[in-house]
Parts: C-alpha cells; sequence; structure tokens
C-alpha cells in the first residue's frame, strides 16, 4: 500500500487515477484538434490553454473518485463502472459549465467541452474494460509470505486472491507448530527457525503474521532476520488498517494505541485548517442547497403534524453533549415507548421523512451545528447518550471516538451502511478508530468527495 499523508492507498487505484488524468488530458487535446480542424482554423497556445486542457482531467477524475468510479466493486465490474462514469461525466460537465461561465476567459468552447467529456467518457469505460479483461497488475502487487495455516490465514488468503486491489500476490503459507491447518498446500518447516531462509530463497517482500493463537510461539529470532534483510514483516492489525482501512476490535489492545504512530488528531495548524474547512465547505453547502432545504421544510410542514425541525441530543467532542439539528422525518409520538434504533422501514417514518433520509436531506440543517462549532464536517457519527452509555460497557475504547469532533459525514459513513444495533456500532467503531489513527485533511478531502457516492447510491438507508 502507499501511504500518502498517513491514509493508505490502493497502488492499483492509484495507478488506475494517474492513468485515467492521462487519458483525458490526452481526450481535451483530441476534442481541440478535431474541433479545429472542422472550423479550418489554427489552434491556440498559451498557459492559459494549457491551464483550460488540465482543468477537464483535474475535475473529471476527482468527481469519479467522488462517486465510486475507483470503488471495488467498480473495479470488478464494468457495468458498475460505465454507470459511475456517466454520472461523473454529468456532474464534472456541470461543474466545468459553471467554471466557463465564470471565466469566460479560458479557451474551452462548450461544443469542446461536450466532444472533450463524451470522448473522456468512451476512453475510460474501453480503457477500463481492456485492463479488466487482459491488462496485469503483477508489478504492483507485493509478494507476500503468510506464516500461519488456521482460519485467519485462510481469511486473509482469501481476500488478497479476491481484491486486485489489496495489491497482494501470496506466495505460500507457513504452519506454526501445534497449529490446526486449514489452509490447503500450507507448508510445515522442519526447523521453524530457517523461516528467514525459506523467506528470503522464495523472494518474499512481506511476510504477514496470521496466527489463531495471539500467544503462539513465533520464531522471533527469524522475523528479526528477515526484517534486517529487508523483508517487511506485519501483523494482522496492520494489514486490515492498510489494506481494508479500519482497525480489528478483536486484535485491539491499549498499548497499541498508547505507542502507536497516530491517534494525534493534527497538530495546531491542521486544527486551525480543518475548522477552515469546515466553514468554506458549510456556507458553499447552505448556500446550494438552500432551495433544497426551503422544499424540504415545506413539504415536512404540510405532511405531517408538528415542527419542521428535529433537536436531539448527541454526545459530541470530549463526551460533551450538544443538540444537533435535522429536518424531522418521523411522527412526533415515535419515542413514546422510549429511545430504539431506526428499523429498516421504521413504520415511525413518515412518507416525507423515508424520501429526505433516502437523500440525506434530512442531515441539511446539521451545517448550522458545523458553523456553531459544535460538530464537524467530517468526523466519526454523533450518538445519542443513552447509546453511547449502553455502547460504551460493550464495545472496547468505544469512548475513544470522542476524542474528535462528530461529523456529518465520515470514514465510517462512506465505508459501512447505516448502523443500527450494537454489532454495527462495533464495526462502524473499526473505521472510526481508522480515522482518528490517521488524521489528515487529505483524508477529509477523500471523505467529502466519496460522500457524493453514498448520496447518489444509498446503501441501507433506515
Amino acid at each position: 500500500m502507499v501511504r500518502i499523508f498517513r491514509h493508505y492507498v490502493s497502488p492499483l487505484k492509484l495507478t488506475l487515477a494517474v492513468v485515467d488524468v492521462a487519458l483525458t488530458f490526452g481526450a481535451v487535446i483530441l476534442a481541440e484538434q478535431l474541433r479545429y480542424a472542422f472550423l479550418d482554423i489554427d489552434a491556440p497556445s498559451g498557459t492559459v490553454v494549457w491551464l483550460s486542457r488540465f482543468l477537464v482531467p483535474a475535475i473529471l477524475v476527482p468527481v469519479l473518485l467522488g462517486v465510486g468510479g475507483y470503488q471495488s466493486d467498480a473495479i470488478r465490474d464494468i457495468r458498475v463502472f460505465a454507470v459511475r462514469v456517466l454520472v461523473a461525466v454529468m456532474l464534472a460537465g456541470t461543474i466545468l459549465s459553471a467554471i466557463m461561465f465564470l471565466f469566460p476567459v479560458l479557451p474551452l468552447w462548450r461544443s469542446i467541452l461536450l466532444l472533450a467529456l463524451t470522448l473522456c467518457g468512451g476512453i475510460l469505460v474501453v480503457s477500463h474494460f481492456i485492463f479488466l479483461i487482459l491488462g496485469s497488475d503483477q508489478p504492483l502487487r507485493r509478494r507476500v509470505l503468510i506464516l500461519g495455516a488456521g482460519a485467519r490465514a485462510k481469511e486473509l488468503l482469501s481476500y488478497a486472491r479476491s481484491n486486485r486491489e489489496a495489491g497482494m500476490q501470496v506466495i505460500g503459507t507457513v504452519a506454526l507448530p501445534d497449529e490446526q491447518i486449514e489452509v490447503e498446500d500450507a507448508v510445515q518447516l522442519d526447523k521453524l527457525e530457517s523461516f528467514d531462509a525459506y523467506a528470503t530463497d522464495r523472494g518474499a517482500e512481506m511476510v504477514l503474521l496470521a496466527s489463531d493463537d495471539d500467544m503462539a510461539r513465533l520464531p522471533v529470532e527469524a522475523l528479526i532476520a528477515c526484517k534486517l534483510a529487508g523483508i517487511e514483516v506485519k501483523d494482522r492489525l496492520a494489514f486490515y488498517e492498510q489494506v481494508q482501512g479500519y482497525v480489528k476490535l478483536e486484535s485491539l489492545k491499549a498499548e497499541w494505541i498508547i505507542f502507536s504512530d497516530g491517534f494525534k488528531g493534527g497538530n495546531s495548524i491542521e486544527r486551525a485548517a480543518k475548522r477552515l474547512l469546515d466553514i468554506a465547505v458549510s456556507l458553499t453547502l447552505l448556500t446550494l442547497a438552500l432551495p433544497i432545504m426551503v422544499g424540504a421544510a415545506l413539504a415536512v410542514k404540510f405532511t405531517s403534524r408538528g415542527p419542521v425541525f428535529y433537536r436531539q441530543e448527541r454526545v459530541g467532542l470530549h463526551g460533551k453533549s450538544f443538540y444537533l439539528m435535522k429536518f424531522r422525518s418521523m411522527h412526533v409520538n415515535a419515542e413514546k415507548d422510549g429511545a430504539q434504533w431506526a428499523q429498516e422501514k421504521d413504520p415511525r417514518v413518515t412518507p416525507v421523512g423515508a424520501f429526505i433520509r433516502r437523500t440525506r436531506i434530512d442531515e441539511l440543517p446539521q451545517v448550522l451545528n458545523v458553523l456553531s462549532g459544535s460538530m464537524s464536517f467530517v468526523g466519526p457519527r454523533p450518538e445519542r447518550p443513552v447509546f453511547v452509555e449502553q455502547l460504551e460497557k460493550e464495545i472496547p475504547f468505544y469512548r475513544e471516538r470522542h476524542c474528535l469532533k462528530p461529523g456529518i459525514t465520515g470514514w465510517a459513513q462512506i465505508q459501512y451502511p447505516y448502523g443500527a444495533s450494537v454489532s454495527d456500532a462495533r464495526r462502524k467503531l473499526e473505521y472510526d478508530l481508522y480515522y482518528i489513527k490517521n488524521y489528515s485533511l487529505f483524508l477529509d478531502l477523500l471523505i467529502i468527495l466519496q460522500t457524493a457516492r453514498v448520496i447518489l447510491f444509498p446503501i441501507g438507508v433506515r
């Protein structure tokens, strides 16, 4: 995995994105040449011309990232990718048209822009289809040797084989003493102390520890020799963090949080920059979404009895409570029997409420919480005090998620569908811990971009 500003990125996804930038840039130049040739005029030149050319990939590729063009399902299925390219082209076209209107000095005509985006969409779909059928990501993969051959090793092996974006080529598994072997073709060395020689002979670039027994006897001297020989040694916790983007709770210990790199919450400059980002994004969203918010307010007011807005106590930074603002999506007596998790097809939700929850419109008033400083735009989702009290008793390290301001969107929200149970809260905490450990403005921007995918392609909304 490639680490960029503390966040781990799949080398396959990064390579695809870089190639897409080059292809879309070429498509813009091709569109210009075709248009100017048709009109029989010379193409303009200069710094502004090159800036306008680069503007298309600079907008289109991040938008494609935002709508999920580089998610696992899009990488595996060309039909999913094609749909997301179409959405990205339309959104990017809207943004670029607005930029052209505001800055007419940019020599990117409407006809050239339309032709360029059409070419971009076709070229991206064709190139990804060719890669899916014929392409090889072998040069991007690291040769991995798994130490352990039990259930955990089998799970890691299955994941590596079915997920190209993991960037792993498993070259073998080596069983530990007295281990119940569940991996076919697992090797049992006569002397485990010679594991370093075996790893070197196989050309391993990484050793991944996957013992079912956390107290299992490991060949410590051999692993030290591997590391000194330039072979990276990682445990399962590091694997899940770097490859899958979450911290596995079942393997987490307090010492890891205390001594590991991360969990710093950013320095004073980053916190100030995050606050400025919150204000800028919230004001922009509030301006753009104002007509939608007015429409939603009227729909809520005239279709069900009760107030337009719903204020609910939530737990925020350092465990302090605040009142979260939302458009009311349930009947006024929804919690007459006490607080409860949202259900699938929840009968307490009004018809209008179902729509605004599915489209996330009910969340828009929370920009006021962001502007007031009780929330950030990106952060762990705030929970209600009654649920926090329950979850802190049942889930280890749950209170650590309150070390950052809660957010409207977050790493857990874009990686995991809507959670409405203790098991869901546990799973989402694993993603929250990854965000807290690897927090950066770069990761915030990625999350803001990818929130578009959650809105456009909602999964598990209740």
